[in-house]
Order: C-alpha cells, then structure tokens, then sequence
C-alpha cells in the first residue's frame, strides 16, 4: 500500500476538521432554532390581491406548517413572563396581527383554532369601527371565545420615532387606556410598533408607559439577549404565488439571521444580495 504524502496527511486533516466544525455548526444551529422564539407578524388573512393580505388557504397551510414543526403558540405577554422568569423556551411561537382588522375575526381565528393556536392582535385604537376593522364585541369575542391577546399598535397608527415625546407618551398611553377597558391581562400590555420604527429614545418611554414587551421591524428570532422593548419579528407577506415556500425561507432566514449575530455575523446583509 502506498503511504500518504506529507500534502495528503495536511488535506485529510483539513477535512476532518471542517467536517467536524461543519457538524458541530449544525448541531448548534439546530438546538438554536428549538430554544428561540419567532414572532410571525401577519396584517390581514382574507382574499384580497396585495402584499399585506394572506388569503386564507395560503394562511391555513403556513400554521399546518407550523404545527408539523411542532410548534405551539404563545402570546406575546407570556413570552415576556418566562424570559422575567429565566425560562428556556422549546418550540414556541408568536403570531401577531397588526393593525386590528375584522377578518383577524372571522377568518384568522378559526383558522389557527383548528390547530390549538391563538394570535396577538394588536390594535391602531383610531381605526376602530371603521369598515373592515373589528369593533368592540369583536375584540371581546377575539379574548373570550379564542383566547387571544390584544395588544396596543398606538392610538394614530404614526411611527413614534417621527413624534415629539410628548406626542409619544400620548399615544402609549391613550391607547394603554383604551385596550384595558377591553382587556387587562394581570401580566400587563404589550405593544407592536407602527411601521416597526424605534429607537432607544421611545424603547424608553414605552418601558416607562407600563408596557412589559414590544415587537420592531428587525428580521430575526428571539433569544434571551434580544432587548424586551424591541423585540424581532417575521414578516410574512403575501408574494401571491408559493406563499408557503416563501414562508419557510421567511423563518430560516430569521434564525439564520439572529444566530448569525451571536457570532458577530450579520448574515441578512449577504442573504439579500
């Protein structure tokens, strides 16, 4: 048998040890993925042709999707209290609604009933009651027959980065007001921000406001380290065409994302292009 040569011995080395750094990345992005939370932040569910609508088939095969991974839901105020309470969470997940349409209601629910799901909606307080929003009974029924949370997405629906403070307090605080006459969870109020737009300045205030998690526009899952008041989401837009597939690269894409930043690497940057 003819022995290795000296280049030979150096290559198979390489290899067992990129093989093994290949196997332990592995490992460790899949034990990642079982312990951190995404947020799927959805608007409308109903048949309507644009990119914040998901028609209802296409929303009935995603939470399939879901509860084939093994997925159960929780609402954003008790992922708030396990993380206060130092718990691992395993398989969890987040589905919120912004913006407080009717067809969360009628279309939405059901749906996500029909796998032992429950939502988040989170409500621009103004747009009550206008057409193709819900309405007060609507919001009790969301909270009593489907056991939703409902949530603040302010009173004006403004991105509160563009408002004076005081502007900014007025919206976290009408809209607190006006939700716990609907609701008022003893865990406390939490908050979708209008455009996903923040910054330290209002994460603050929102903290002072009485509010114990907020949901921003950054791409990613949650982990521990991940600030309360500015949590990650996943966007799940209607591309009206493999909304499913387009699902699934929406999620890898996030946890990707955030366990690439426990490494330092912002992997979204590369992924878009």
């Amino acid at each position: 048998m003819r022995k290795l040569g000296k280049k030979s011995k150096i290559a198979i080395i390489v290899l067992a040890v990129l093989a093994g750094m290949g196997t332990y990345l592995y490992h460790d992005f899949k034990k990642f993925c079982a312990t951190t939370v995404p947020v799927f932040a959805y608007h409308r569910v109903e048949e309507k042709n644009d990119i914040y609508t998901m028609p209802a088939k296409d929303f009935d095969a995603q939470m399939a999707y879901l509860k084939e991974l093994g997925y159960q839901t929780i609402h954003l105020d008790e992922y708030a209290v396990a993380r206060k309470k130092g718990e691992t969470l395993h398989n969890k997940a987040v589905c919120i609604f912004d913006d407080g349409y009717l067809d969360n209601l009628t279309v939405a629910a059901p749906i996500m009933k029909k796998y032992g799901f429950s939502g988040s909606m989170y409500m621009a307080v103004k747009f009550e009651g206008w057409p193709g929003y819900i309405e007060w009974d609507g919001e009790n029924k969301l909270v009593n027959a489907y056991h939703w949370e409902i949530g603040s997405h302010t009173y004006n629906h403004k991105p509160l980065p563009t408002l004076q403070p005081a502007q900014v307090k007025e919206e976290l605080e009408k809209s607190k007001l006006y939700i716990m006459g609907i609701y008022n969870p003893p865990t406390g109020l939490t908050l979708s921000y209008p455009t996903g737009a923040t910054n330290e300045s209002v994460m603050k205030q929102v903290a002072d406001a009485g509010y114990i998690a907020a949901v921003c526009g950054k791409v990613g899952v949650n982990t521990d380290t991940v600030p309360m008041m500015a949590l990650n989401r996943v966007n799940v837009f209607n591309f009206k065409k493999d909304n499913l597939g387009h699902f699934k690269r929406g999620l890898i894409k996030a946890q990707v994302a955030s366990w690439g930043r426990t490494y330092g690497i912002d992997i979204i940057e590369i992924w878009d292009k």
